[in-house]
């Protein structure tokens, strides 16, 4: 009763002996490629997120890069001067205004 609706699978065309080796020889040669990918993009992404940039042995120093990185440590340090003094200013003008709001 189970088996209402189930079709038996047919048996592909038969190989001889010679092709069947032929195609398994082929097979684990493409499997033998797709592992050593596999394992060499591995490596890869391991080497990337476990070393920095700098460390690598093939690194060379781009000089515009360091320039870059220098002139974005001042700009992030004049940035951050600027936020620390705006909330002093906010807080002194928050003071004065409640100042103000008293003495009336």
């Amino acid at each position: 009763m189970w088996n209402i609706g189930r079709e038996t699978s047919s048996p592909g065309p038969e190989l001889s002996k010679n092709q069947a080796m032929k195609e398994k020889e082929r097979l684990i040669k493409e499997l033998q490629l797709i592992t050593e990918e596999r394992n060499d993009l591995r490596d890869r992404l391991r080497f990337l997120t476990e070393r920095s940039m700098k460390n690598r042995p093939h690194f060379r120093p781009n000089p515009y890069y360091e320039d870059l990185e220098r002139m974005e440590e001042a700009v992030m340090s004049i940035l951050h001067n600027l936020e620390m003094e705006n909330t002093e200013v906010h807080e002194n003008n928050h003071k004065l205004k409640k100042e103000i709001t008293f003495s009336r």
